[in-house]
């Protein structure tokens, strides 16, 4: 009983620590370090297995399967993309070619989501990435408010999960899925949901005349070439990795040169703006490998109090069947995703609920066992995504506020972004439903590649 007492605090000081504002892994760490000082204390383990923690950490970093060292080169990717400028030459490229549909702006701002924002990293870089190009030139075009916060932040979450995405490379290593899998798996899903933001964007704005902006000219050979080298530097590493023709991390250090380039054609390579995203990117790594540690020296104190067997024996006691689990749980990740980064979620939490979705056999409805893994791996990506933008706490609702104009509040983005969330839900009930828009392209991935390097 004093076992399951601890394993509940546990949460609830990592819940109060969170909301005090201290650093994530500093708040990990001391937690999970409590945790195992109390579990000596009841006699659960001693100070002899203190040594576990260090095992545990790097294990964690050393595992040569996880590649972890392909976390700081997309992260470095996606600085030098936003450095160079291109996100501002590719609004208004696309906002020229697109000049025939309603909302050609709004639709705009998702593109630019899905080819740059990828590789910012974390919801935060992926928001304030597009804020900063596609706000000002929204709001002087006409838009409301509400449509211009709604689309920097459906366009900021779109790029968590596209591929290349970091949190994809995280579920991928939670689920000991192969990445050209998990990369494969979220192609479709996410193309649709573009689809369908635009559909929308499209009908709510047609019959309204958007105000030409004074910088929409025609854009320069510079910005057409620069254009297509960003589109073919992010484009080229899912698709090689998907192809076998490189590992995650050749795919990763090809795009990084590749987006150095685009630096130097851009004219935009100096020593000091080099330098200030070499600074930057480290210190996003830093963070990211931080709660990683922070994370592993959590869950070892949890697991051994039993923390996992409790949360599993309470759930199972409401005798569920595994569609009202799958549910449930789905739910339980939207409302961890107001409060919680995905990176905290994917390495403390999901780890929790692992075996419940092991309990869970989909194999009949899927076709398969291993991609039934492989879609729900894809479902729980998605809906960390939308809880992104579910007020009252989506996370990417509060970076578009911030990134906003004065004349932007933050009911203004609420109301905008309650109809992008009923269509995010709609879509994941729709991938419930047809498995094989998350695993079609997987298997065909798996079966027309015989080569040792996918991953």
């Amino acid at each position: 009983m004093e076992t399951e007492f601890l394993a509940i605090a546990m949460l609830g000081i990592l819940a109060l620590g969170v909301f005090s504002g201290f650093p994530v892994a500093l708040v990990l760490t001391a937690t999970g370090f409590l945790a195992f000082v109390g579990a000596v204390w009841m006699g659960v383990t001693d100070f002899n297995h203190l040594g576990l923690i260090y095992l545990r950490v790097r294990g964690i970093l050393t595992n040569e399967g996880v590649q972890f060292t392909t976390v700081p080169l997309l992260i470095f990717l996606g600085l030098v993309l936003n450095a160079s400028g291109i996100s501002s030459t590719l609004f208004r490229t696309l906002g020229q070619a697109l000049r025939w549909l309603p909302g050609h702006y709004a639709i705009a701002t998702l593109l630019i989501g899905l080819i740059l924002a990828p590789a910012a990293g974390v919801i935060g870089a992926s928001v304030v990435t597009v804020a900063l190009v596609a706000y000002a030139p929204m709001l002087r075009a006409g838009y409301s408010a509400s449509v211009a916060g709604s689309a920097v932040a459906a366009s900021g979450a779109l790029g968590v999960v596209f591929p290349p995405a970091v949190l994809l490379f995280f579920v991928a290593n939670v689920f000991q899925l192969r990445i050209s899998l998990m990369y494969s798996a979220l192609v479709i899903p996410v193309l649709i949901l573009v689809f369908f933001f635009s559909v929308y964007f499209a009908v709510t704005l047609r019959g309204r005349i958007d105000i030409s902006l004074s910088d929409d000219a025609k854009p320069t050979l510079r910005d057409v070439v620069s254009s297509i080298m960003a589109i073919a530097v992010i484009a080229a590493i899912p698709l090689s990795i998907m192809g076998g023709i490189a590992t995650l991390s050749e795919a990763a250090g090809v795009g990084v040169f590749g987006a150095l380039l685009v630096m130097v054609v851009r004219g935009r390579m100096t020593f000091d703006r080099l330098n200030k995203t070499i600074v930057q990117a480290a210190s996003m790594t830093s963070m990211v490998f931080f709660i990683v540690v922070g994370a592993s020296i959590f869950s070892l104190s949890f697991n051994l109090l039993e923390g996992g067997q409790l949360l599993l024996a309470w759930i199972n006691g409401f005798d569920l069947g595994r569609w009202a689990t799958l549910g449930m749980l789905l739910g339980v990740i939207l409302v961890l995703g107001f409060v919680f980064d995905w990176i905290e979620i994917l390495l403390v939490f999901l780890p929790i609920f692992l075996p419940l979705f092991a309990q869970l056999d989909f194999s009949d409805h899927v076709g398969s066992e291993y991609f039934s893994q492989v879609w729900l791996a894809g479902l729980i990506a998605l809906a960390l995504q939308t809880s992104f933008l579910t007020p009252p706490f989506g996370y990417a609702l509060f970076f578009a506020k911030m990134a906003a104009p004065p004349s932007v509040n933050l009911a203004d983005i609420y109301r905008g972004a309650g109809p992008l969330v009923v269509i995010e839900v709609a879509l994941i009930a729709l991938l419930v439903w047809r498995p094989e828009l998350i695993t079609w392209l997987p298997q065909l991935v798996l079966s027309r590649s015989n080569s040792p390097l996918i991953n």
